[in-house]
C-alpha cells in the first residue's frame, strides 16, 4: 500500500481541500494490537478549514466497525467508531505545548503529513479503556448479577464462622 500524505497541510487547510479514502485495519499497527480481528477497513475524510481566527486546521472524520474484546466475557464484539475531530495546525512549538481543554487539539504543521498515522492516532484516542458488551448481550457476569457483594464479604463470613 502506498502511503497517502498531505504534502503541505497549511496549504491544504487554506485551500479548503478535501481528501477521503479507506485504510485497511491490518495496516494500522498500533490499533490492531488490541483487536480481536484485523479484517475490515477504516473510512476517513480529511477536510481543510480556517477557523474564526483565521487559523488553519484539518477536520478528521473517521468511521469503522472494529472487533474489540469484551473485558467482561472475553468474547469478540463489534464496536462502531465515529470520529469527527477538528485539529488546528501550528508551526509554533510553544503553542503546541499549551493544553487548553476549551480549544480544539493542535497538531504540528509538518510537511508530508501521513494520513494513516493521523487517522490511527485519532482512533487510539477514541477507543475505550475497556470495552464491554451491553449487559443484555454479554455472556459474562454483570454488576447486577453479582449483587451488592462487597470485596471483603468472604472475610466477614469467615470471621463469623470462626466466632461460632
Amino acid at each position: 500500500m502506498s502511503e497517502q500524505v498531505v504534502a503541505d497541510p497549511l496549504e491544504f487547510a487554506r485551500g479548503y481541500k478535501s481528501l477521503d479514502g479507506k485504510i485497511a485495519i491490518a495496516h494500522l499497527d498500533r490499533v490492531k494490537e488490541g483487536l480481536a480481528s484485523v479484517t475490515g477497513e477504516v473510512r476517513f475524510k480529511l477536510t481543510g478549514f480556517l477557523n474564526e481566527n483565521n487559523e488553519p486546521g484539518l477536520r478528521c472524520q473517521v468511521q469503522a466497525t472494529l472487533k474489540l474484546v469484551c473485558q467482561r466475557c472475553l468474547e469478540p464484539m463489534d464496536y462502531a467508531l465515529e470520529i469527527d475531530s477538528p485539529l488546528l495546525l501550528s508551526k509554533d512549538a510553544q503553542v503546541l505545548a499549551e493544553e487548553d481543554p476549551d480549544t480544539p487539539d493542535r497538531i504540528p504543521a509538518q510537511r508530508n503529513l501521513s494520513i494513516a498515522e493521523l487517522v490511527e492516532e485519532e482512533i487510539l484516542l477514541a477507543l475505550p479503556m475497556a470495552a464491554y458488551h451491553p449487559e443484555a448481550a454479554c455472556k459474562g457476569q454483570t454488576h447486577s448479577e453479582l449483587g451488592t457483594l462487597h470485596p471483603f464479604a468472604a472475610l466477614a463470613r469467615l470471621k463469623t464462622d470462626i466466632e461460632r
